[in-house]
């Protein structure tokens, strides 16, 4: 595990840069103790061009000078469409991504499905700092078919663990549980593929 933290620390930018943010863009912000050092952090969901993935622009308050301090973007992670401000009308809004602060510092992530055929699939992610860098400390799903009887599934899986649990829904209506045991990981967040969270979870 230390390895893995190590090596995640050489991915991380040596300084930290911020870019212009046009206001109207920005999706939702969350603020919270990324750090655990006891001042308030920032996070921001920021839309990119319409059906393109939004970036996600990280915070730390400096403590001492009392200012956010830019922690880092990432890029292409976060797929969603929102009411343009640039579009007219509302009939626009699709799905917006949703941000929790979690007691313990971490971020929960909700990327609702995007609305496209019958299938459904509504991802969490649990965001945490460690070592200058955000990674994924956890995955879950939850699926279904809008348009067929019994065809359900979710999962609930500790990246740093590898350990988790998930279900199937049967023909039949009964529900099948299983256990998620792999390898854990420590992913930063601008590195993460949802394959890694959906073949630990069987899929």
């Amino acid at each position: 595990m230390r390895a893995m933290l190590f090596g995640l620390m050489l991915l991380a930018p040596t300084v930290a840069l911020a870019e212009p943010i046009e206001t109207q863009k920005i999706i939702t912000a969350l603020t919270g103790d990324w750090n655990c050092d006891g001042a308030v952090d920032l996070a921001m969901i920021v839309e990119t061009q319409p059906s393109e993935p939004m970036d996600m622009h990280f915070f730390l308050r400096d403590r001492e000078h009392n200012f956010l301090r830019p922690a880092g973007i990432v890029r292409d992670q976060i797929l969603g469409e929102w009411n343009g401000y640039d579009r007219s009308g509302y009939e626009a809004s699709d799905t917006e991504p949703e941000l929790t602060a979690l007691p313990n510092g971490s971020i929960k992530l909700y990327l609702p499905a995007m609305p496209v055929g019958s299938n459904r699939t509504n991802q969490t992610l649990t965001l945490a700092y460690r070592d200058g860098v955000f990674i994924v400390a956890g995955f879950a799903y939850d699926y279904h078919d809008n348009l067929e009887d019994n065809v359900a599934s979710d999962c609930d899986y500790d990246v740093l663990t590898g350990k988790g649990k998930s279900s199937k829904m049967q023909p039949d209506g009964t529900t099948k549980q299983k256990t998620v045991a792999v390898g854990g990981k420590v992913i930063a967040f601008s590195e993460w593929n949802p394959g890694t969270g959906f073949s630990a979870c069987g899929e």
